[in-house]
């Protein structure tokens, strides 16, 4: 039996990320048994079921919006920089000796996948290069899977990706404009680097059983199920009451599922600006237009806590009353992730792992746009028209939705390719 070493970010509050690792092990699985050491680039090794044990036990909280002050905005990247190198010194330490015996343990090493090849005040550029020497050290292949690649990268950052780029024995971005920004600082990794694209398009694969139990309970008129423990707007906002929402509607129209980023996030990825309370009136709008055309609407988050803060403080109070609007209680799991959105007939959301489920699911799917990635593998997935931003009016951006239609024979098509891709080029790297 083979022993993969897969690095990533699963152990992530953001559990987009935790359902890309997830989706990673189902591709590797469907190339026979193999034994996935899962690696945290920031955390260490992964143990899922004890993470997602202690996820659940964990005390509810007051949920605090990341600070926006001037004294954080100014300072100094290069002092952000020291930080990521001098304050985690002894936690590195213990990550390269938990690195050192997995790789060890491991046939072949896998970085991916998620957005892993961004200059995050150095922390990633660090993280990979630390797995990629441990590779070469021991003399084991490394392969780059399914990475997202975006600058601006700093001259230390360049340094450590170019390292680790051209030691991989072969790299898949997962998206085209991710290619060509990497081939910009080394073209001669042209030949060995791929576009291709997400793992979770293949999310209705990977939680099949999961999926499957919730339709059934949608198609045996179990209500409770689908709906559970969402909390009704109707009801307020206190943190933790939580209660199922009253089906207002009778109308055979889809539920439609809301899924909100904290827009402080954009600052950290894209010169797009909204402000909070701009955006938080926008979803507001959006969900008054939905539930006043018969939808009914649930909120939901990817887990982040900043997420979570901005619904909790912003967005549910100006729903306060809004019929036919609940919200999901914040999910500490990828299960329950998965489970709120596949409750979901058609999906607007901006993480692009609330986005990419609702699509391998082919649901009609809808992403606001903050930052490249998103429309990238929404242009590439043959989706561009499915791409809206806080410049256009609610109204507008729900006129222009077809929430209730079935996907295109075109778009049909386009999945399956980037599917067969995938797991043909995972069977390429595992023979």
């Amino acid at each position: 039996m083979t022993t993969v070493l897969l690095a990533g970010v699963p152990s992530s509050p953001n559990l987009g990320d935790g359902l890309i690792a997830r989706a990673m092990t189902y591709l590797i699985g469907m190339h026979g048994p193999h034994k996935v050491l899962h690696f945290d680039l920031t955390q260490g090794l992964s143990q899922e079921e004890d993470q997602a044990l202690q996820q659940e036990k964990a005390q509810p909280h007051a949920y605090r919006l990341n600070d926006d002050s001037l004294k954080k905005r100014a300072t100094p990247d290069s002092l952000r920089m020291m930080k990521a190198y001098w304050l985690h010194r002894r936690k590195n330490s213990v990550l390269s000796t938990q690195l050192k015996r997995l790789v060890a343990e491991s046939d072949v090493v896998m970085i991916g996948g998620g957005h892993l090849f961004i200059d995050t005040y150095l922390t990633f550029p660090l993280a990979v290069r630390r797995v990629a020497d441990e590779a070469r050290r021991q003399g084991k292949p490394l392969h780059v899977v399914l990475v997202g690649a975006r600058g601006p990268w700093s001259g230390p950052a360049r340094a450590c990706f170019r390292g680790v780029c051209r030691y991989a024995s072969s790299i898949a971005l997962r998206d085209e404009e991710s290619r060509a920004f990497l081939l910009k600082f080394d073209p001669s990794l042209a030949d060995k680097t791929v576009a291709l694209s997400d793992p979770a398009l293949y999310s209705q694969e990977t939680f099949a059983s999961l999926i499957n139990r919730q339709e059934a309970a949608v198609q045996s008129k179990l209500p409770s199920m689908r709906s559970a423990d969402a909390l009704s707007a109707k009801e307020g906002g206190g943190i933790g009451v939580m209660e199922p929402p009253v089906q207002t509607s009778t109308s055979l129209k889809p539920i439609i599922g809301l899924g909100i980023l904290d827009p402080n996030e954009l600052r950290r990825s894209t010169s797009l600006r909204w402000e909070r309370q701009t955006c938080a009136e926008w979803w507001q709008e959006i969900a008054a237009i939905l539930t006043g055309k018969g939808y009914e609407v649930r909120v939901f988050t990817n887990g982040a806590e900043s997420d979570n803060a901005f619904v909790e403080q912003m967005v549910k109070p100006l729903c306060h009353g809004l019929n036919g609007v609940s919200f999901y209680p914040y999910p500490r799991t990828v299960d329950a992730l998965v489970d709120q959105i596949s409750q979901c007939g058609a999906i607007i959301a901006q993480r692009l792992h609330a986005c990419l489920p609702a699509v391998s699911m082919l649901k009609p799917t809808y992403g606001v746009i903050w930052d490249r990635k998103l429309s990238a593998i929404f242009h590439d997935l043959g989706l561009g028209g499915h791409l809206v931003d806080f410049n256009q009016p609610a109204a507008e951006a729900v006129a222009a939705m077809k929430l209730e239609q079935p996907p295109s024979a075109l778009f049909l098509k386009t999945m399956e390719r980037k599917k067969n891709q995938l797991i043909g080029h995972m069977g390429r790297i595992l023979r």
